[in-house]
């Protein structure tokens, strides 16, 4: 699954692939526990039947860990081949999360987006293949059933699945507006929700004329809930970006200078206007925080250097490539997502500016009706 932000809870980096930190996700032992109580809900809790759901949860929970690698996989290695640049990988219950910069055309979003489900289909045919292998007696089944199960689930047409990136990416490449592509694939992914929810509950009445078992209506409920609270998420991007689209990166980007980290406070007062923002750079010239003219202790500023006295950066990405004539909305987006007071922009001509979370607020509050930019303005600082 290719996300536009990074979950929520925090996961447990394992290692690296070509410096992309792979982590595991927190709600691995959750999905163990919901196995077994899925397996033993019908049993009488015999020590033989309680044995038997474990090992069965077990192979099971160890399968999709499997399958949700492969999956992974499917989409890092065809990013890697189309050189697209890529974030953290955080494996967990929805089949992982690919984040990347989306700053590249729409036939290579949809490229990386579908080899994760068909690693997952060749994955379910190749062992399809070798199901006389002895050394797989117990877990071929569960395997490839898993593997085809998170084919079919991701190649559904609709955000957040994979397949909900495909019609994104056609929308995007009819319109021209990645904006547009996301508000088509946030719907979609709601209508394919809801269908898939009925038509799973649903089957058991049609076919055997009973009722779905209440531990299926439970865990299919828990699904419907948490995809549409991704698609809500989408939804509220696109909400802000319908504002940002209309806003140039030079209407509210500041202009800055650079300051080397090892420079002395009171050489930076003396040279900039108080209450302005500086850059601080390290040794190799990089942006690593800014400095607020005047701040710190009013001491010993003749000994404290800019570096002492900077907000640090929050990540790598906190520094964006921009066009002071493009729209604004994909550094709002890493704005928001990194909920830091500000961020830095580099020109095409090498030059710094700063983006500040109030300018920003203030210009989608500019832009909207009396109702819409304030709603916008509550939606960003909830997110």
């Amino acid at each position: 699954m290719i996300m536009l932000t990074s979950p929520a809870s925090e996961p447990f980096e394992v290692g690296r692939v070509r410096k992309v930190p792979i982590s595991i996700g927190q709600s691995w032992p959750y999905l163990l526990i919901g196995l077994l109580v899925v397996l033993l809900a019908d049993s009488h809790l015999t020590t033989n039947e309680i044995v038997a759901g474990c090992k069965t949860a077990l192979i099971w929970w160890g399968c999709l860990f499997a399958a949700v690698a492969i999956h992974e996989a499917g989409h890092l290695l065809m990013a890697l081949a189309l050189r697209v640049p890529v974030g953290p990988i955080v494996l967990d219950v929805w089949a992982g999360h690919l984040n990347h910069q989306a700053k590249y055309g729409p036939g290579r979003a949809m490229l990386v987006a579908v080899a994760g489900p068909f690693a997952n289909l060749a994955t379910s045919v190749i062992s399809y293949y070798n199901r006389e292998v002895a050394a797989w007696s117990m877990t071929i089944l569960p395997f490839m059933v898993l593997n085809l199960g998170l084919f079919l689930y991701h190649i559904l047409p609709g955000l957040p699945q994979d397949g909900g990136h495909v019609v994104s990416g056609v929308v995007r490449w009819l319109t021209q507006s990645p904006t547009s592509g996301l508000e088509v694939g946030a719907w979609s992914g709601r209508f394919v929700i809801i269908a898939a929810a009925a038509m799973f509950l649903g089957a058991p009445i049609v076919v055997g004329s009973r009722l779905p078992r209440v531990i299926d209506m439970v865990w299919v409920g828990i699904l419907v809930v948490v995809l549409w609270r991704s698609t809500s998420d989408v939804l509220r991007v696109v909400r802000r970006r319908h504002l940002s689209d209309h806003i140039l990166t030079r209407t509210i980007a500041r202009p800055t200078e650079t300051v080397p980290r090892h420079t002395r406070l009171d050489i930076v007062d003396a040279t900039y206007a108080r209450g302005s923002a500086v850059l601080v750079v390290d040794d190799a010239e990089q942006p690593i925080g800014v400095l607020v003219v005047g701040a710190g202790p009013a001491e010993r500023r003749d000994v404290l250097t800019a570096g002492d006295a900077m907000f640090p950066a929050p990540g790598k990405h906190w520094v964006q490539d921009a066009t002071l004539d493009a729209e604004v909305s994909d550094q709002a987006d890493v704005l928001v997502a990194a909920a830091y007071p500000v961020i830095a922009i580099r020109t095409d001509q090498g030059r710094y500016g700063l983006i500040w979370r109030a300018d920003l607020d203030k210009e989608l509050y500019r832009q909207g009706n009396p109702f819409g930019p304030r709603r916008a303005n509550l939606e960003m600082h909830r997110s």
